[in-house]
């Protein structure tokens, strides 16, 4: 009998499917939605080596519990040191939080639990009602409050972030650009999927805004690795600007994240205006 030779995709389904027999052992949910899957094969080729290739699958994934005590950390802890083939981003919401939330016509959870894919349910089914669709009609003003409040607070932040960097403040400025890019992250985040995140770290706020767009996390990741070090510096900067000595940032750095940051508001702009009128195009149809 000969062997049969997976495809890389078959390959990583097998581990895909084994890590999420680990999460489930360890944390014991009630079911997980995927609301995102991003795959792509990434090629490793030399004149002295075979050509080899790798697949790599992202996910966004919503894992219910049973109770409502929040375990994102612990759980995101966990995906990241298991979880090698890729990135997965895991939002984690108690069952009667869900409840409530499509009781109160929340478009990101009654979209996610009525329409993207359940990956694993600890009885099979899911239990949520949909007996009620989700109504749109505010949806647009909804999006348009929030993405202000949170486009005030970005603004602010760059403007401060520009003032350090003239009075050569330079650890401060890129903590000043976190904050920037944490605020415009939730903004994007708020009005695409309407979800309020409480999460401040950027890499993970940046792969949850690739569930509607790549955009966003390739404004600071293009491939480079100069990219990956200034993203690094930003990423580092919100905790070392203020609690660690050693931690420096050149003049030169902060003006290549200060216009990079710039840059990202700017599209973040773009896209939200454009979101809120496609909200309230809907909005109106379904009047």
């Amino acid at each position: 009998m000969e062997l049969q030779v997976l495809s890389p995709a078959e390959d990583h389904a097998i581990y895909f499917r084994a890590f999420i027999n680990q999460l489930v052992q360890k944390f014991k949910p009630l079911q997980i939605f995927s609301f995102s899957k991003n795959n792509y094969t990434q090629f490793d080729q030399g004149c002295f080596k075979e050509t080899a290739a790798t697949f790599h699958c992202n996910y966004c994934l919503l894992l219910v519990t049973e109770n409502n005590t929040r375990i994102d950390y612990e759980v995101q802890d966990f995906t990241n040191g298991n979880y090698k083939q890729g990135a997965i981003t895991i939002l984690c919401h108690g069952k009667e939080v869900i409840e409530e939330a499509i009781k109160a016509n929340n478009r990101f959870f009654i979209t996610v639990c009525s329409s993207t894919t359940l990956i694993y349910s600890h009885d099979g089914m899911t239990s949520f009602d949909f007996s009620s669709r989700f109504i749109p009609t505010e949806s647009a003003v909804k999006a348009r409050k929030h993405f202000d409040h949170r486009l005030i607070l970005a603004d602010g932040f760059l403007t401060g972030a520009h003032e350090c960097i003239i009075t050569e403040q330079h650890n401060v400025c890129v903590f000043m650009l976190h904050q920037v890019v944490e605020q415009t992250c939730i903004a994007l985040i708020r009005v695409h999927l309407a979800y309020r995140a409480e999460i401040h770290n950027l890499q993970r706020l940046l792969r949850l805004c690739c569930s509607f767009s790549n955009a966003p996390i390739k404004m600071f990741l293009s491939g480079s690795p100069d990219d990956e070090r200034l993203f690094d510096v930003l990423l580092k900067s919100y905790s070392a600007a203020r609690y660690k000595d050693t931690f420096k940032v050149s003049e030169d750095d902060s003006w290549c994240l200060y216009n990079k940051v710039s840059e990202f508001v700017k599209l973040a702009k773009a896209m939200c205006e454009e979101k809120i009128v496609q909200l309230a195009n809907q909005a109106t149809i379904f009047n």
